[in-house]
């Protein structure tokens, strides 16, 4: 499984912690919550934000979240350049990132760098979404990249 990411980054959104940020098809809809347990290099159990059930999804790249399907999943992140990308790879300190379409200059399209949950600048990282400091829908907590449509 590679370097597999610290697990302090999973579980409920508390306001102390940095809990990664996904959106998931829950079989009915595409959904945002966060990762409970990390299964293998590309896939994780999540939980959708406020709702009782947990799902085993596998990562993939090149979808906007709105395309998801079937047991899919995508986490977010947000480069120097300002762009949003697609994770196709993420370990412990480095993820490979992909343009989620053809919109934007993509300048970081396909390439690995460290990634953080600080605000996207000139540091050389990846800013993740993280999913809140509470568990609920209300609000804006959370991250919220804006994805191409």
């Amino acid at each position: 499984m590679g370097r597999p990411l610290n697990k302090t980054f999973f579980g409920t959104p508390t306001a102390s912690g940095n809990e990664i940020k996904v959106n998931f098809h829950d079989g009915s809809a595409v959904v945002e919550g966060h990762i409970v347990k990390q299964l293998g290099s590309k896939k994780f159990r999540v939980r959708a934000t406020e709702d009782g059930g947990s799902y085993d999804r596998t990562l993939v790249t090149g979808k906007l979240p709105a395309a998801l399907t079937g047991t899919e999943m995508t986490i977010s992140v947000k480069g120097d350049d300002d762009e949003t990308y697609g994770v196709s790879k993420i370990a412990g300190r480095k993820v490979t990132v992909k343009q989620p379409s053809a919109t934007g200059s993509n300048a970081l399209d396909g390439t690995s760098i460290s990634w953080n949950f600080t605000v996207a600048g000139a540091d050389g990282a990846v800013q993740v979404e993280e999913a809140g400091d509470d568990d609920t829908k209300a609000g804006t907590d959370d991250t919220d990249f804006t994805e191409d449509a």
